[in-house]
């Protein structure tokens, strides 16, 4: 194969790769969701996913490191490292582990981008100690 070709194919990959992984180097776009609706009670489907999802964690983790984030199943079942969440117990689970710096393992999401801010991160903490319910 010629350099030229190679090179090509490499850019693709690369083009590809950034593609399907929207937050590699980028910094969300917002905030959208920092605090609980105003009866405390924080939504899985109106507080948590959109933080999740405007970090580009759905899209990176879809399947990357046996884990995908789009449901609270799949956060329960998790993926290489065990359970994403541990309903009722945020400080245990690794959601909120890999969100902090140092993580335990790998890196310190969302990868590549700008930490979460505190206010999202005490969402996601809020609704896993609050039982992590699909809502």
């Amino acid at each position: 194969m010629d350099m030229n070709r190679f090179l090509t194919i490499l850019a693709l990959v690369a083009v590809a790769f950034v593609a399907g992984c929207k937050d590699l180097g980028t910094a969300p776009q917002s905030d959208p969701v920092t605090t609980p609706p105003p009866s405390g009670v924080v939504s899985f489907s109106g507080n948590v996913l959109p933080i999740l999802t405007n970090a580009g964690c759905t899209g990176c983790h879809g399947g990357s490191g046996g884990l995908f984030v789009g449901t609270v199943a799949q956060l329960l079942t998790g993926g290489n490292h065990g359970p994403a969440i541990v309903a009722g117990n945020a400080e245990s689970s690794n959601l909120v582990k890999k969100l902090l710096s140092p993580p335990p393992f790998g890196s310190r999401m969302p990868f590549g981008g700008t930490p979460l801010p505190d206010s999202s991160i005490t969402v996601i903490r809020n609704w896993i100690n609050q039982g992590a319910a699909n809502n």
